[in-house]
């Protein structure tokens, strides 16, 4: 059986510069590359960046989807638009969590936020507030991408 993988981040509040789009093509050849998005799937290899460095740098929104079941959404939005209050409302099950940072993110069952930013395996995430109200920076992830197809 053979694996898929799809990643789309999309620039939403502003378009990337060429030296940002020129960035992301250095790490991917095949990208769909546009001054608003990065698209690439993969039928063999896996995605050579950091989804978390890019929402940082480049993007507002990550979508990921992977053929054995793994869905991965991440929204980075101000905080002046998002009350953490009323989002910790919403959060529901394993999967979902809020930063209080200036982002909500919905992440991949199994992985934990921590306060330092990075995300750890082997734990369901559930709720969590961070103790700092700086601007949402996220740490540099643990993986480089969902766990490998068995």
């Amino acid at each position: 059986m053979s694996e898929y993988q799809y990643y789309e981040f999309q620039a939403i509040d502003r378009p990337l510069t060429g030296e940002e789009t020129g960035e992301l093509r250095s790490v991917s050849t095949r990208a769909r590359i546009t001054p608003t998005s990065f698209v690439n799937e993969y039928a063999w290899g896996r995605f050579k960046g950091d989804e978390d460095a890019w929402m940082e740098k480049y993007f507002d929104a990550f979508l990921y989807l992977a053929n054995w079941g793994t869905r991965v959404l991440k929204l980075r939005l101000p905080s002046r638009l998002l009350d953490v209050k009323a989002a910790e409302k919403y959060v529901a099950g394993d999967s979902t969590f809020v930063r209080e940072k200036s982002a909500i993110f919905s992440g991949p069952p199994g992985r934990t936020p921590r306060r330092d930013g990075e995300s750890r395996p082997g734990r369901a995430p559930g709720r969590m507030r961070a103790a700092n109200k700086k601007p949402w920076l996220p740490g540099k992830s643990t993986s480089t991408g969902p766990p490998a197809a068995n």
